[in-house]
């Protein structure tokens, strides 16, 4: 049983990117039987959000001989910016390739532990980066468990720019080769033995050449945007929008985080986050950060460019991407945000899987909520990594 293109084409067509269309995309691909693993291939789930990555990825590994299942997971309600076209896309792209596609309902997961912890975090004053959350509990967590417990898949692959590589005979999830795709910062969380299991093709290329190589393929998601914005908060919403409709307004006091002084009212700690200079709304001979945020109090602190720099963190939830986690303080390179460079820095495994970190040199606007990735000394690849405090 299985969902032609042009069904697909049709339903696309007739503008039907709705919940309905979707229910019967999933209502297919749990109706189908799993097909048998072809003696002498190698079953591959790859995870495919509809974008061209994943389709490349798809592609690729099809064409190096893997038996290629496609799956999907239906994560939020129709409307999103990414499930009511991306499950279609999908869908289309293994039927061009031959490959039989599943959609995995994981709604309520993804509302359990996604959006509620989004909007939890925001509440608590720290900032979320959920994407990086959902390649932990969805990608490699539902999804994979589905890939190998009922596809029979022995790996899983992602879309993501990152390698795979063996280091002094130990596995290692390196950066990517292009510098500017490089995302092994949000893939901390996976653990040594779902980087055994897992494919990264796309670690060797550029983001122009992928393009390309689905252009070639002739893939119907080639040409089609990257997303940039979170997939659960509608188009044309600002996180600060979307968070009004389930947090309450809880009005506060702005002060200086220098001199003390009132600066001005806000109406909820959950609109501002470390760093932020646009939307403060308050006239100064000098341009104003906010520095930090006590929820408890609603009291917003900000202050000069020069009262962001902070030399030391911790964080908590910590996964070593190592054989055993260590013990004694060490040396690397660290990050605190996905768009900043790593820093050299000295790192002191706690108990209760926390660490504290103590740069070389200051570093501008720490966020609690955010990721730490903590990089071998040579910044090649990633160690380990958590959520900072």
């Amino acid at each position: 049983m299985s969902v032609t293109e042009n069904e697909i084409k049709s339903a696309s067509q007739a503008n039907s990117h709705t919940e309905e269309m979707l229910e019967a995309v999933c209502a297919v691909a749990r109706a189908r039987e799993v097909t048998a693993v072809p003696a002498g291939k190698t079953r591959v789930a790859v995870l495919m959000s509809g974008g061209v990555d994943s389709s490349a990825t798809a592609y690729l590994l099809k064409e190096q001989g893997y038996d290629v299942v496609g799956v999907t997971g239906w994560l939020i309600k129709s409307g999103s910016r990414c499930c009511d076209t991306g499950m279609i896309d999908a869908a289309r792209v293994c039927e061009q390739l031959g490959v039989d596609h599943h959609a995995v309902d994981l709604r309520e997961l993804f509302k359990t532990q996604i959006i509620d912890d989004f909007h939890q975090s925001y509440a608590r004053a720290r900032t979320p980066l959920p994407c990086s959350l959902c390649n932990t509990v969805i990608k490699w967590g539902a999804l994979m468990n589905y890939g190998r417990k009922i596809l029979g898949a022995e790996y899983i692959a992602t879309g993501h720019y990152g390698r795979i590589q063996e280091i002094d005979g130990q596995i290692r999830l390196a950066r990517a080769l292009d510098p500017k795709k490089d995302q092994s910062y949000v893939l901390w969380g996976l653990t040594l033995d779902q980087l055994k299991h897992t494919l990264l093709p796309l670690g060797d290329y550029t983001k122009d050449q992928i393009r390309a190589i689905a252009g070639d393929a002739q893939l119907t998601t080639a040409n089609r945007p990257d997303s940039q914005d979170l997939c659960f908060i509608p188009m044309n919403k600002t996180p600060q929008e979307y968070l009004a409709g389930f947090l309450p307004e809880l009005p506060g006091p702005i002060l200086h985080a220098l001199t003390g002084d009132l600066m001005g009212e806000h109406k909820g700690t959950h609109n501002f986050t470390i760093g932020q200079r646009r939307g403060i709304n308050i006239s100064h001979k000098e341009p104003l950060y906010v520095t930090s945020i006590d929820p408890d109090m609603r009291i917003v602190y900000v202050g000069p460019k020069a009262a962001l720099l902070r030399r030391e963190l911790t964080a908590s939830f910590m996964n070593w991407m190592l054989e055993a986690p260590p013990v004694e303080p060490f040396r690397a390179q660290v990050k605190i945000r996905y768009n900043s460079p790593t820093a050299p820095a000295l790192v002191t495994p706690l108990p209760d899987l926390k660490v504290s970190v103590v740069f070389d040199d200051p570093q501008p606007a720490i966020t609690p909520g955010q990721v730490l990735g903590i990089y071998d000394l040579s910044d090649a690849y990633i160690i380990g990594g958590g959520w900072i405090d």
